[in-house]
């Protein structure tokens, strides 16, 4: 059997496994890269994408409400059993009265990654004193929020 047969075997599997879990929409796209589409309550929407690489591992990345890699899983089962505990923690954390402040959040942050990305691969970032103040004050906003949001986290309890 080829390997890609054995791609595509496993996308088939992997496919069957997230429609039970409840996907509404499976695109695969060139045979490795998939895109999971589940529609929770009130049309949320949450979406993964994975490939399958080379060497038959599975890169999974969450790109819907707000995009985050997860890492490489091993097999179908891992990227499955994964899939599923997110879905049912989205759930949970819907019901949270502070969800929507959340997702925000969450939206301001990566909206500031990819300015700051912008910012330093499409302008000069020469030697320049308001540009080295300016980024190092960034570094000690983002510090100081780092340091909120983990006293955030020890404030608050871990869901099992």
């Amino acid at each position: 059997m080829s390997l890609h047969r054995i791609d595509s075997v496993d996308g088939d599997s992997i496919e069957i496994r997230l429609r039970q879990l409840g996907a509404s929409k499976i695109q695969k796209v060139q045979g490795n890269l998939y895109f999971i589409k589940f529609i929770l309550e009130d049309n949320f929407e949450v979406m993964y994408t994975y490939n399958i690489n080379a060497k038959n591992k599975y890169f999974l990345q969450r790109i819907e409400p707000y995009p985050i890699p997860h890492g490489t899983f091993s097999n179908e089962v891992k990227i499955v059993d994964f899939i599923k505990k997110d879905i049912q923690k989205f759930k949970k954390g819907m019901k949270s009265k502070h969800f929507d402040d959340f997702l925000e959040a969450t939206a301001q942050a990566n909206k500031f990654v990819r300015q700051l990305d912008d910012f330093y691969l499409n302008y000069y970032v020469e030697e320049d004193s308001l540009i080295s103040d300016s980024l190092g004050q960034i570094n000690t906003a983002i510090d100081n929020l780092n340091k909120r949001l983990e006293s955030i986290i020890n404030h608050s309890k871990k869901i099992d």
